[in-house]
C-alpha cells in the first residue's frame, strides 16, 4: 500500500501476514509425513511445501504493490528510511523430537521486477529452495530460471531492500535426555519451545523507485522434521514441530529525489531490464 503524506512524500508498505505451521513426522521417517498450515497469512502464499515436496513445511508468500499512479503521473520516489517491524522476533511453537542440528532461514525480498512465478512454480515444478537463498546481488547468480528463460534474477539496482534471519535451536532453552532435562521414557527425546535468533543480514539499494509495482517475497525454509535416519537418535521416534511465523511490515519513507527527465528515464530503464549480468543482449 502506498500512501501520500504530501507531494513530496510517500509512505509505501508491505505487509506479510502470519503462518502457521504443523509437521508430523512418523518414526524412522527421514522427513515429515503431515504437513498443514493455517492464519491468514496463507491467503499470501505462492507456494507450500507438502510432504510429497522437499522441505515439507516451508513456505513463500508474496505481496504485490501497486503504484501504476506512479508511473502514470511520471513520479519517482527515493526511500530514505525503513522500518522493519514483527510482533515476535522469532517464531513461536515447539518441536518435539526434531531436527535441532540444522537452522530455520526466513529472506524477505522487495523487487522492482517479478520472480517468472507461473514458470518455477507450474505443475511438476515446486520451487528450488537453494536458488532462493541468494538474490539480489550482481554476482549470486547469472542466469537462473526462477527469473525467466535467459531473463535472470532480480539484479542489485532492482533490489530495493532483503533481508535474512537464521534461528536455531538452543540445548540451554530445551529438555533433552543428553543434558538431563528429560528422563529416558518411549516418547520424546527431546523437547524443545521457541527457536532463538541467530543473525539478520540486509543488503539492497533503497534506489529510486518509478513502479508499476513492487513485488514482495517472504521465504521461509523450514527444516524441523528434516532427519538423517539413523544416524540421530531423535529419528527413531515420533517426531511434531508446530512454528507460528509473526506478521511483518516493512514502511520505507520516500521523497521526491528530484530528477531530470533523463535521470527518469534511466531510473525507468534499470527498474524494469531483466537482461542478467553476461546473459544474451541480442
Amino acid at each position: 500500500m502506498a500512501r501520500i503524506v504530501d507531494k513530496d512524500t510517500r509512505l509505501i508498505d508491505v505487509d506479510f501476514g502470519p503462518v502457521a505451521t504443523v509437521l508430523a513426522r512418523n518414526a524412522n521417517d527421514p522427513s515429515a509425513t503431515s504437513a498443514t498450515s493455517s492464519l491468514n497469512g496463507t491467503l499470501q502464499l505462492l507456494y507450500y511445501a507438502s510432504p510429497a515436496n522437499p522441505l515439507p513445511g516451508s513456505f513463500i508468500q508474496y505481496q504485490q504493490i501497486d503504484l501504476s499512479f506512479m508511473t502514470k503521473n511520471n513520479e519517482v520516489m527515493q526511500p530514505t528510511e525503513i522500518s522493519v517491524q514483527r510482533t515476535s522476533p522469532v517464531p513461536l511453537g515447539f518441536n518435539y523430537n526434531g531436527n535441532d542440528f540444522d537452522q530455520i532461514e526466513e529472506y524477505i525480498y522487495i523487487f522492482t521486477r517479478p520472480l517468472n512465478n507461473s514458470d518455477w512454480l507450474g505443475p511438476g515444478a515446486p520451487p528450488t529452495f537453494e536458488d532462493l537463498r541468494e538474490l539480489g546481488l550482481d554476482r549470486s547468480q547469472t542466469i537462473s530460471q526462477i527469473g525467466g528463460v535467459d531473463a535472470g534474477i532480480p539484479d542489485h539496482q532492482q533490489t530495493i531492500y532483503a533481508e535474512k534471519r537464521m534461528y536455531s535451536y538452543s540445548s540451554n532453552l530445551g529438555a533433552t535426555q543428553t543434558n538431563g532435562g528429560l528422563s529416558s521414557n518411549p516418547f520424546y527425546y527431546n523437547i524443545y519451545g521457541m527457536p532463538v535468533l541467530d543473525s539478520v543480514t540486509t543488503w539492497g539499494t533503497m534506489s529510486a523507485i518509478t513502479g508499476p509495482q513492487l513485488h514482495c517475497y517472504r521465504v521461509v525454509i523450514n527444516r524441523t522434521q528434516e532427519m538423517l535416519f539413523p544416524e540421530v537418535v531423535a529419528s527413531t521416534y515420533d517426531g511434531s514441530s508446530s512454528l507460528r511465523f509473526p506478521p511483518v511490515n516493512i514502511t520505507m519513507l520516500c521523497r521526491d529525489p528530484k530528477l531530470t527527465e533523463g535521470e527518469y528515464l534511466t531510473r525507468l530503464a534499470n527498474a524494469m531490464n531483466s537482461i542478467p549480468e553476461d546473459g544474451p543482449t541480442a
